[in-house]
């Protein structure tokens, strides 16, 4: 656990130390240097649309990595986003982003991950699946915390983490593993949402 928060850190000073200039503000505030709307990376959305991770800002959001062929760990994941996502308090949805993040640079296309979308039936109005460059899933991985690799059969053997984030991009909570609860995260997400 202490050589995972070491990593994290590390991961979090790589992102301050490879932030492109202009990166540190956002809305003209300037971003904490722990903030992943830092990494200059570029990813596509599932309709093919260029996205940067800084176009994500001003809003909490609830992220996940995992990909679209997984039957184990994944579908457990986006349940638990699913339910943070139904449990909401009212009139708040709209002020609340969920986006899930591919492993697989290869499979999963805009394409697949439009039918992924469609499959589980998320509000694409507040719901994004995003793909990237190996480089950008390792880096943004790295700043989540979350361990994953090839497992020689086509899919990725991984960690179960939801990360909830601020307006600013700096993690304010992460729920570990498929068996625990959504409450703690669903609450701290509310306290975003009165400030």
């Amino acid at each position: 656990m202490k050589l995972r928060s070491m990593l994290a850190g590390v991961a979090l000073a790589l992102i301050a130390a490879s932030a492109p200039a202009g990166a540190q503000e956002h809305a003209g505030a300037p971003l904490p240097e722990t903030s992943l709307y830092n990494l200059d990376s570029k990813w596509v959305n599932q309709d093919g649309a260029r996205i940067a991770l800084s176009s994500l800002g001003g809003k909490p959001v609830v992220a996940a990595m995992g990909y679209a062929d997984c039957k184990d760990m994944c579908p457990a994941i986006v349940a638990d986003m699913m339910w943070i996502d139904k449990h909401l308090p009212p009139g708040t949805a709209s002020r609340v982003k969920f986006v899930f993040f591919t492993f697989d640079s290869v499979a999963d296309t805009p394409e697949r991950l439009r039918l992924y979308a469609d499959g589980h039936g998320l509000d694409l109005s507040r719901w994004m699946l995003l793909g990237a460059d190996d480089d950008a899933v390792r880096e943004l991985a790295a700043a989540l915390d979350v361990a994953y690799r090839a497992n020689g059969a086509g899919g990725f053997d991984h960690t179960a983490v939801i990360s909830l984030l601020d307006g600013k991009g700096d993690i304010v909570f992460q729920q570990r593993g498929t068996q625990a609860s959504s409450d703690e995260l669903l609450a701290t997400l509310k306290t975003l949402l009165e400030k």
